[in-house]
């Protein structure tokens, strides 16, 4: 199953598998047309694909925190101190600000 699993999703699927025997087809108007299929599957980069670099903010925190062999509990440890800021924000805001300098009810 997992050898049906990975020939499924290489990217030799998406390569038809001779597109060069294709010049033993008749008629002009399907040579031009190969003819434009192969110089596009030519120009294709060959080999395995750069790592892209993560691009806005939350895509470097995930490959910094997250993804890959760097996953650790510090999202958690973050989410934890988000709360307890913005916990502490709506308090203060609705309560704790009227008791600043004044005495309590």
């Amino acid at each position: 199953m997992s050898a049906i699993f990975r020939r499924a999703f290489t990217t030799k699927s998406l390569i038809p598998p001779n597109v060069a025997a294709a010049t033993r087809l008749t008629g002009s108007a399907k040579d031009a047309q190969i003819a434009s299929l192969v110089d596009f599957y030519k120009k294709l980069p060959k080999g395995v694909a750069e790592a892209t670099k993560p691009s806005g903010p939350w895509a470097r925190y995930k490959a910094r925190y997250i993804d890959g062999e760097n996953a650790s509990v510090t999202p958690l440890l973050h989410l934890i101190f988000g709360v307890f800021v913005v916990g502490y924000s709506i308090d203060y805001h609705f309560h704790l600000k009227h008791h600043k300098n004044v005495e309590h009810h």
